[in-house]
């Protein structure tokens, strides 16, 4: 009786285990990466090396459905319009402010940069590049968050959908006397830095290290976020 029981036990926890609903975030442990690229331009430039502690990272940009429960007067892009769309027309101010309601924060520069490289640190986020959202007709609209493709740490869209937003002040002289260890950005700026590229950018722009900038104010219909916190429990 006890060893049937004990059977029974083991097939309900392999059950579990089998059908577990994967968590939103994911965990990018603590480690060193090169930022920037060479084939951009001198806003990317020089690469350096970067190191980081242990991060959390949404698996997925932030959809309308979410975005609604915390604004609901939240108007719909037509060109993101279904429930797990991505939420955007969202300025910086808003984004940091959702991230802020959940305890958690923007991604900085950095952070969304080693996320974006993957585990093995892919320059093609450890997918092919073809298969990313992006170089489609405008017309096209973005995708479900959770739609493929997603990276070797399981992020979804990190290349491609809709640019994100991230907390850093953007400065195109930035790399060169950034800090080696958590660089958080310049203290003060008149644009913020995005990242990613959209669905209807040319692939170019989905580069790991590829930066661009706007002003925190703007709200476009392919520009989203999603959230961060740190792994030590700290917001900063």
């Amino acid at each position: 009786m006890g060893m049937k029981k004990t059977f029974t036990a083991f097939i309900l926890l392999a059950f579990l285990a089998n059908n577990a609903e994967p968590s939103d975030e994911a965990l990018i442990p603590a480690g060193e990466f090169l930022m920037g690229t060479d084939q951009g331009t001198p806003a990317e430039r020089p690469i350096h090396k970067v190191e980081l502690g242990g991060f959390f990272l949404d698996r997925f940009e932030v959809s309308n459905q979410n975005y609604e429960a915390f604004d609901p007067g939240f108007h719909r892009s037509s060109a993101s319009s279904c429930d797990r769309c991505p939420a955007t027309r969202v300025s910086w101010y808003e984004a940091q402010a959702y991230c802020q309601s959940l305890n958690r924060r923007l991604p900085s520069e950095a952070e969304w940069e080693k996320a974006r490289r993957g585990p093995a640190e892919n320059p093609s986020a450890s997918r092919p590049q073809e298969t990313a959202r992006t170089s489609l007709p405008i017309k096209a609209g973005a995708f479900a968050v959770d739609s493929p493709p997603a990276n070797g740490y399981g992020i979804h869209h990190l290349a491609g959908n809709v640019w994100e937003w991230v907390n850093d002040w953007h400065d195109e002289s930035y790399y060169r006397t950034s800090p080696a260890e958590n660089p958080l950005g310049p203290l003060k700026g008149l644009r913020k830095s995005v990242r990613g590229g959209s669905w209807y950018n040319n692939v170019w722009y989905t580069q790991p290290g590829m930066r661009f900038q706007l002003a925190p104010h703007v709200k476009l219909n392919s520009l989203g976020f999603r959230c961060a916190r740190s792994a030590n429990g700290s917001n900063n």
